[in-house]
């Protein structure tokens, strides 16, 4: 893949979003965690140690993954208990952000499929092994490496039972990003050719197929893009226009949510002008659906996120909404999550219904249930707190764009 950078703004900082294995990993030299250097590491000392280790090959992305692949494998069989210890390690690598935050979930997909072959983990222990955590990043990576690990025995057991095991996780979320990795462990089986992978996941039944499906479609650009020992084939179109002009419906909506995130524009898409820009030509449900792809990548930061869909016009604002990174405030208090919600003020008055029912939903999904309670009922206006309330009680069911 041709190294492709797209400008992000974190809360005022600007960060390279790079998912170019050529480009130097700036988090190789980082500090030691929230605190910087107490003790040297910070509160995560070996969290810290496992990604300093590893300094000495920051300069050569190749080997400096694989180190830190080797290194975190490590440190998560050293603990005897991946689902505590994958959040220490989210909580770490937040800590030091850069390179090493915005390429931690692809990382955690080789580590994760090793694990699974290390541990011998199957699908009825699955549960005993996922991470306890609803971060999008490290967690949500090492979960989906387990999945592709556990392909064959997922295509022996078969979709009904496949799709039970995910249901028993513990959280919304988990039981989301379980239903996604679904989707990577079929593309995979299938050589990352969409239509078999697909047509499986749509035997999980109408609840999971199209979350499967994102997964399916993630998978396709990450073999695009000549990562993760994805199937790249002869004849895998490297457009997302034409790959995702294939499907209509919630297809296309999960199709385009992933396919700019792997395969950026050559432009940065750092404001409402340059989201219309990268879908521009589109029409009708496939330029709103690459409008959720562009916001998805316009930033980090879900405020940023939000204030960047205010300025588009009417008509996109709610798709938009789709693409904010809503897991990033999954820890945060529940006045910040409010204040997100709230932004939904900003729109145009025909957006905001839609708006508010979709950060609702969203919020409700980290908060495992409790958004409906702790924030929806805390909006400034009774048109605010119904819309969100109707779109948090929907939050079982499918998410079709969600990180």
């Amino acid at each position: 893949m041709v190294a492709v950078t797209a400008l992000l703004r974190l809360r005022g900082r600007v960060l390279v979003f790079a998912l170019a294995a050529c480009l130097l990993p700036a988090g190789a030299s980082a500090g030691g965690g929230p605190q910087g250097g107490q003790f040297g590491y910070g509160p995560h000392v070996k969290e810290a140690r496992a990604v300093l280790a590893c300094a000495p090959w920051g300069k050569h992305p190749a080997p400096y993954r694989t180190c830190l692949e080797n290194h975190f494998l490590q440190l998560i069989e050293q603990s005897h208990d991946s689902a505590d210890e994958l959040p220490k390690i989210d909580a770490y690598v937040g800590s030091v952000g850069g390179w090493l935050q915005l390429n931690c979930h692809l990382i955690m997909h080789n580590v994760g499929r090793r694990f699974a072959v290390a541990e011998h983990v199957t699908l009825e222990n699955l549960l005993d092994y996922l991470p306890k955590s609803n971060n999008p990043d490290c967690s949500a990576g090492f979960s989906h490496g387990l999945l592709i690990a556990l392909g064959p025995q997922i295509m022996k057991m078969g979709p009904h039972a496949a799709a039970a095991e995910c249901a028993k996780a513990d959280t919304r979320y988990e039981r989301y990003s379980c239903v996604h990795g679904l989707g990577h462990a079929y593309a995979r089986i299938y050589l990352d050719y969409p239509m078999p992978a697909l047509a499986a996941c749509k035997l999980l039944g109408p609840e999971d197929a199209v979350d499967c499906a994102q997964g399916v479609f993630h998978d396709y650009w990450i073999a695009v893009a000549g990562l993760d020992a994805a199937h790249a084939h002869p004849g895998m179109t490297t457009s997302p226009r034409k790959l995702c002009g294939q499907y209509g419906g919630n297809y296309a909506r999960a199709c385009w949510y992933r396919a700019l995130l792997e395969h950026p524009p050559t432009f940065p898409v750092d404001s409402a002008k340059a989201e219309l820009r990268a879908c521009a030509g589109l029409h009708d449900l496939q330029q709103k659906a690459c409008i959720t792809g562009a916001s998805l990548i316009r930033s980090n930061d879900p405020f940023v996120q939000m204030s960047t869909c205010a300025h588009l016009p009417a008509v996109f604002q709610v798709a938009c909404a789709r693409g904010v990174q809503v897991p990033q405030v999954a820890l945060a208090s529940n006045g910040e999550r409010l204040s997100l919600a709230a932004a939904c003020g900003a729109d145009a008055r025909q957006a905001r219904y839609g708006c508010y029912w979709w950060l609702g939903k969203a919020l409700n999904v980290v908060t495992n249930g409790k958004a409906v309670r702790a924030v929806c009922p805390h909006l400034g206006t009774a048109f605010a707190r119904s819309a969100c309330v109707v779109g948090a009680k929907t939050y079982e069911g499918p998410l079709i764009t969600f990180s």
